[in-house]
C-alpha cells in the first residue's frame, strides 16, 4: 500500500484552502488502498514527509505566491529533507482571491519548490468541465462551490493516487491513459 500525504496552509476566518482538502482527499480515495495522512502545515513532522510517496500541497494565493507559513515549513526543513525526497510525486492545490488572482503562479511556486526537493511534479491535462482545465494544479476562487472547482480539487487527488499506484506499487491499470471516467469535454463553443 502507498502513502499520500495531503499537507495544507489555510488562513483567514474562511480557511479556503482548507475547505479544498475533503475533495482532494476524496480524489485519492476514489484510486484505492492508499493510506492517507492530512496533516495542517503546523502540525506536519518531516516524518510526514519521508514517510509519504506522495504529497498534495496547497495553501492560499499571496499576491501571486504561496503563503508564508508553507515557505517557512520547507525552508527550516530544507536541510533534512533535501536529497531524501528524490523520486517521490507531488500536485499542487490553491484557493485565490477570485480567478485571474495568481492561483496558477502559486501553483507553478509550490511545484518548483517541490521540484527543488526531488519531487515528480506533473501536469493535468484532463478538462473537468467545459473550458475547465487544472493543468498546473487545481485552482479556485473562494472556497471550491461550483462542481467543477470540486472536481479539481477530487481530479488532482486522483492523479495524484494514479500515479503512484503506477509506479510505487506497479499497478498498471492506473496509468491515467486507461482511465474510465471522462477526462476531455467538447472544447469547441
Amino acid at each position: 500500500m502507498a502513502n499520500i500525504l495531503i499537507i495544507y496552509d489555510s488562513d483567514s476566518d474562511r480557511r479556503f484552502t482548507e475547505t479544498a482538502v475533503p475533495f482532494v482527499k476524496e480524489g485519492v480515495e476514489q484510486v484505492g488502498r492508499h493510506d492517507i495522512r492530512v496533516r495542517f502545515v503546523d502540525d506536519a513532522e518531516t516524518a510526514d514527509v519521508f514517510w509519504a510517496d506522495g504529497i498534495a500541497i496547497g495553501c492560499p494565493t499571496h499576491l501571486g505566491g504561496i503563503s508564508w507559513r508553507m515557505k517557512k515549513w520547507w525552508d527550516d526543513r530544507t536541510p533534512d529533507i533535501w536529497f531524501k525526497t528524490d523520486g517521490k510525486f507531488a500536485v499542487p492545490f490553491t484557493s485565490a482571491g477570485s480567478l485571474g488572482g495568481g492561483g496558477e503562479l502559486a501553483c507553478m511556486s509550490l511545484s518548483i519548490m517541490m521540484m527543488n526537493m526531488g519531487y515528480m511534479v506533473f501536469g493535468i491535462t484532463d478538462y473537468v468541465a467545459k473550458k475547465e482545465s487544472l493543468h498546473y494544479g487545481a485552482v479556485f476562487a473562494g472556497e471550491p462551490r461550483a462542481n467543477h472547482a470540486k472536481e479539481a480539487c477530487r481530479r488532482a487527488g486522483r492523479r495524484l493516487g494514479e500515479w503512484v499506484g503506477y509506479y510505487v506499487e506497479g499497478r498498471k491499470d492506473l496509468h491515467p491513459l486507461k482511465a474510465q471516467y471522462e477526462r476531455f469535454w467538447e472544447l469547441a463553443d
